[in-house]
Parts: C-alpha cells; sequence; structure tokens
C-alpha cells in the first residue's frame, strides 16, 4: 500500500489522561471527536470530559480526572479541560460511555452505568450539558442493558437499544426510537417510545441514522447479522441477504462498522470465508459491491469525503488506520498511521489458511492454520512439525486472519498453529452461535480435539507433538480437550477458568447471566457446573500442564489456579504453576510477555522433545 502524506498525529487529550471505560467493565465508546473538541471517559474517575483540539495539539499537563474538577459546575483542570459530569455520592460512581450530539441543542447523551452505595448497579441513558454547567438529565431507565444512544441528525429522533437479563447482547436485544420534544436550551425529553425490531431471540445492534433520515441497523432475525432500513414510522426492510455477519458481538459499547457515502449508499465491514471485506450496498439496486483493499480483519470504519477509513490489518501487519476510495480502483489503498513498526519481514509471516473441518454430532466447526515458516528445531527428526492448538476467549468471539505476533512467535520456530473457531464462535451466523447453548467446556473442547485430528489425518502435523493453548476461557477449553488419551501431550493456558462454579457466584453484572446459557441456570444445574470444573476433576486431565496467572486478577481469582495446580501435584502430574506480580486478567508489561514466551517455549519444547532458539 501507498503511505500517505506525512500528517504527524496530534495527541489532544492531556498529558497523562487514559482514555478508557469501564461501563459493563468491558468498556468501548470511551470518546467523541467532534469539530475542534474531544469528549472522553476518563479512566481515572469515569467521568465525561471535554478536551479542546487546539492547534499547538495537546491540551496541557494534567486533566487526569479525579479531584482535578467538580463536574455539576463544569470543573477545569490545569489545563483547561472541563469536567461535564458530578461526582457521584460517597460511597457509589458513576460511568460513562458511547456519548452522541443532540443537534441544535448545548447537550450531549450517552450511557450512564450507576453503581450505587447499596451496592445496585443500574443502566440508564442520560443527557449530559456541554458545558458541565447542569446536572446530567435521565431519559430511558428500567432495563438491565442499554447501549448506543443514537440521536437523529434533524435532532427530532432517538433511537437505543436495550436488553435484559438473562440475555446477552448477541442472544436477544431491542431497538427503541422515540420523538424528542425539548432539546432547545432546556434539557431533552422523550415521548412516544415505538419498538422497532429485536425482542429475546434476535440480537439487533448499530442503529444508525442515513443522511436521508432513514434508521438502519443490524439483525440476526434471518440467521445472520444483516442489515435493515426502517422509513420514520414504517416496518424494517432487510436490504442484503447475503450469508455473512455484518456486525460482532456487543462486548464493547460503539462498535462501528456501517456508515454512509456522500450519496447515501451504506458502506460496511462484513465477515465472509474467515476474513473481513469491505462493502458499499446500491441501496437503489439492493447490490454490495465489495471493494478491493488488503485488509483481513477490520476493526471499524468511517467515511471521509470519498474514502473509507478503517482500523485494519493483515495476515503480514500489526492494525494500521487505512484508507481506501470509495469510486476508483484505480487508486491503492494507503496507510494513514502505523502506530508500530511493521513487525518483521513478510517472508517470515505465516499467512492463514482457512479450513472447515468434521466434529462431533455430524456438525463442523473452523479453523485458521499457520503452517510454520522456520526450521529451527533440533531433535528428534520428523517430516512433519509438530503443532499448538489455541482456543479462543470468550467464549463467544472469534478467531481473524490478522497479524498475530504471538502466532508468528510459534511458527519462526517450526511449530505450526491452529487457530480454531469451535461451535458457539462468532462470524458465522447465529444458528452456529448457538450450539455452545448449555455445552461450554464440551462441545468446544471436541472441536479442539476433532482440529488436531484433522490436521494430523491431512498429514500437516506430527500426530505425536500437539500440544493445547488457552486463556480465560481459552483455558477451560484447553484443559477439557486435554484428556487421557487425546491428541494433546500437554497445555498452555494463562488465567484460565477453572472453576466454574466460582466464576457463577462472583462475577459482574453483564456477565452474571451469562453461563445461564452457556452451562445452565445457576444455581439450579450446579451439578454440571461441578462436573466441568477441571480444578474439581483433575483425574480427568491428560497431559503437562503450564499455568501462568496474574496476582491481581478480578476476573479469575488467583486461587482458582493454585487449586488447580495443588491438585494436579498431588496426583503426580507436572504443573508448572507461575504467579506474575501486579499483573491482572491479562498481561500487559512487556516483560511480563516476554517472561511468559520464554516459559512457553521451553516448557511446549521440554514435552514435545526439541529445541529451538529462544
Amino acid at each position: 500500500m501507498r503511505a500517505a502524506p506525512d500528517t504527524a498525529p496530534r495527541e489532544v487529550t492531556p498529558a497523562g489522561a487514559n482514555a478508557r471505560s469501564r461501563v459493563h467493565e468491558y468498556g468501548g465508546g470511551a470518546f467523541l471527536a467532534a469539530n475542534d473538541v474531544v469528549i472522553y471517559t476518563s479512566y481515572a474517575d469515569q467521568a465525561l470530559w471535554r478536551a479542546e483540539v487546539t492547534d499547538s495539539g495537546r491540551g496541557g499537563d494534567s486533566g487526569r480526572g479525579g479531584d482535578s474538577g467538580r463536574g455539576g459546575d463544569g470543573g477545569r483542570g490545569g489545563d483547561g479541560s472541563v469536567r461535564l459530569t458530578p461526582e457521584a455520592p460517597p460511597g457509589g460512581v458513576h460511568r460513562y460511555a458511547d456519548v452522541r450530539p443532540v443537534e441544535g441543542g448545548p447537550w450531549l447523551v450517552a450511557v450512564r452505568e450507576r453503581h450505587t452505595p447499596a451496592g445496585e448497579v443500574l443502566d440508564e441513558i442520560v443527557a449530559v450539558h456541554k458545558s458541565g454547567s447542569a446536572p446530567p438529565v435521565v431519559l430511558v431507565a428500567g432495563r438491565d442493558f442499554f447501549a448506543a444512544p443514537r440521536p437523529s441528525p434533524d435532532g427530532a429522533l432517538f433511537a437505543w437499544l436495550a436488553w435484559d437479563h438473562p440475555q446477552m447482547p448477541w442472544d436477544g436485544t431491542e431497538l427503541w426510537v422515540a420523538t424528542v420534544v425539548a432539546a432547545g436550551n432546556g434539557a431533552p425529553s422523550l415521548s412516544g417510545g415505538r419498538l422497532v425490531a429485536g425482542g429475546p431471540a434476535e440480537s439487533v445492534g448499530q442503529p444508525t441514522w442515513a443522511p436521508d433520515g432513514a434508521l438502519w441497523f443490524v439483525s440476526d432475525r434471518h440467521g445472520w447479522w444483516q442489515p435493515f432500513r426502517a422509513e420514520r414510522g414504517g416496518d424494517p426492510v432487510r436490504m442484503c441477504a447475503d450469508e455473512a455477519e455484518f456486525h460482532a458481538p456487543d462486548w464493547v459499547l460503539g462498535q462501528t462498522t456501517l456508515d454512509f457515502s456522500a450519496g447515501g449508499d451504506l458502506v460496511c465491514r462484513f465477515r465472509r470465508d474467515g476474513r473481513d471485506h469491505v462493502g458499499v450496498l446500491e441501496e437503489a439496486r439492493g447490490r454490495l459491491h465489495v471493494l478491493d483493499q488488503p485488509y483481513t480483519a477490520i476493526g471499524g470504519l468511517r467515511v471521509l469525503g470519498d474514502e473509507v477509513v478503517m482500523i485494519g490489518a493483515t495476515p503480514h501487519e500489526p492494525p494500521a488506520i487505512g484508507a481506501v476510495s470509495l469510486h476508483s480502483a484505480a487508486r491503492p489503498a494507503r496507510v494513514v498511521r502505523r502506530p508500530t513498526a511493521r513487525a518483521m519481514p513478510a517472508a517470515w509471516v505465516s499467512a492463514p489458511e482457512a479450513m472447515s473441518f468434521p466434529t462431533t454430532r455430524g456438525e463442523h466447526a473452523y479453523l485458521l492454520f499457520h503452517p510454520p515458516v522456520g526450521d529451527g528445531l533440533e531433535g528428534p527428526s520428523s517430516s512433519l512439525p509438530p503443532l499448538v492448538v489455541v482456543c479462543h476467549g470468550g467464549p463467544t468471539a472469534a478467531v481473524d486472519a490478522a497479524f498475530d505476533p504471538a502466532v508468528q512467535f510459534w511458527t519462526t520456530r517450526g511449530v505450526a498453529v491452529a487457530s480454531v473457531d469451535y461451535r458457539g464462535s462468532a462470524g458465522h451466523g447465529r444458528a452456529f452461535r448457538r450450539l455452545l447453548d448449555r455445552r461450554w467446556g464440551v462441545a468446544d473442547a471436541e472441536d479442539c480435539v476433532a482440529a488436531a485430528r484433522h490436521l494430523v489425518g491431512a498429514g500437516r502435523v506430527d500426530g505425536g507433538r500437539i500440544v493445547v493453548k488457552g486463556s480465560s476461557a481459552g483455558g477451560l477449553t484447553a484443559l477439557r480437550a486435554l484428556v487421557p488419551g487425546g491428541p494433546f501431550a500437554a497445555a498452555v493456558l494463562a488465567y484460565p477458568v477453572t472453576d466454574l462454579r466460582a466464576l457463577a457466584r462472583d462475577t459482574h453484572k453483564f456477565e452474571s447471566h451469562y453461563l445461564d446459557g452457556l452451562v445452565g441456570p445457576w444455581p439450579e444445574a450446579a451439578a454440571v457446573y461441578e462436573d466441568r470444573s477441571p480444578a474439581l476433576h483433575p483425574e480427568r486431565i491428560g497431559g503437562a500442564v503450564l499455568l501462568l496467572q496474574g496476582s491481581d486478577d478480578p476476573v479469575v481469582p488467583p486461587e482458582q489456579a493454585s487449586l488447580l495446580a495443588e491438585a494436579l501435584r498431588a496426583r503426580g502430574v507436572r504443573c508448572d504453576h507461575v504467579v506474575f506480580p501486579g499483573e491482572g486478567h491479562g498481561f500487559r508489561r512487556a516483560d511480563t510477555l516476554e517472561e511468559a514466551a520464554r516459559l512457553e517455549l521451553a516448557f511446549v519444547g521440554e514435552v514435545l522433545g526439541f529445541e529451538t532458539a529462544s
């Protein structure tokens, strides 16, 4: 791709500020850039702040939130940043995210998650004054969760998403629209809310207003997340019937894979055949035109002028901000901004091969196979490489065809990698996602075993040298797949779920009923939770284990790892248990990541009987 002109980025948030939300714990939707202003959620206090975009770029050297401003009176940081939302009552916390402006007045709308002194966690949609001079006003309340508050461009209508336990947003959500009856200098209010789409068995996402005033959104009512259009007051109409996913699970707020060209055509990212694409849906003819662009994994997109700007990665390069022309195939895609240097020479990178393979119950699953490109192994000679099977986390997530240094770490050392989209993974339609219902720890583990055996049967890997690897929820899958007599000699785990009972008893609101669908209702299905918890059944683990854990993990407490290690060692099973001080659920420090990689390589090499340069 050709490089962009030299346009140096400017930091507009205050020095030291961290724009990061914790709404629903996973956050997202942490900032909004509009004209010469950026509204962002400060991680330190979870309040909304306003930073001016100045010619010099940075607003100042403080503005970290906390005590630097008092929201209700438009408190200011030392750099001129303004806190827009007040402090919560003593003992409580207010978190904000997914902010949008209301046309024609001095108001913004946002999702607010209120943690009360009594321990309740309440979702609301609120209006926030742009100056911080008035307290927030509640617009919508009374549901377990809200997302995507979206005022229409003329400020007359307001759309939002809502859902309730036990649904997760990829199970069942509702799209509502109401009339904005006052949005001048007074606070906005809503009237006449109407359900547009969705319900307990239909996942709806990304309400997006078109230039002509129609409301677009995605729905999986026909089995795939596909685009729909609704005229004001009219019924929704499906605009594209392609069996592809135009949306992804809403783990975070602010997902953006839909936008509009100046001519009113829908520009969209969609996933099909294991990779992401960018398309233009010509409404007049109902035809989806696929743009020629290099990215195989796309995190979000926007239309700017005659270009689509996106965050995208290729199999050979990590994520970058790229742009592609909407109208001229002769204009090559360009890199607008590459946040990191090129990771490694293209000749060293193993590009993935997408495969489908058979599994239990006559069903099938998917994987991305990365053949080795290095030949640095020393040990028993074999014409076929060893294999690492990777179980993604979630478990409602997916693998993608982006450059992944953790994969290339193995392939450059002569080890093949298979990343498995087991049943329940996103990206393959609603029916495939539902194949994990009540079967987490069973179907996913069976699929990882089947993936290994498929690659052995295809003559791609050495059947005597295979390990399985997973972190968080993927760690549970890996442990359940490490069965006696199975294809795996060992498991490499990072902060794994090992006790489903503990996870069900002590988790945050967003996921507090997630396991109802994956395992069964708690505590009625307690026997099932016990049966599928690896820490409670060490006799079912049929190989050595490397167990890496952070000392400050709030999601999977370190005690789960300790109990598993003790149980395995008591049975004479090798378990290398390493705790990294100060790390949480997901390792962040460079020295931790480096040491974890060294430990993994040494452990796998010892178990499988090879040596390789570190």
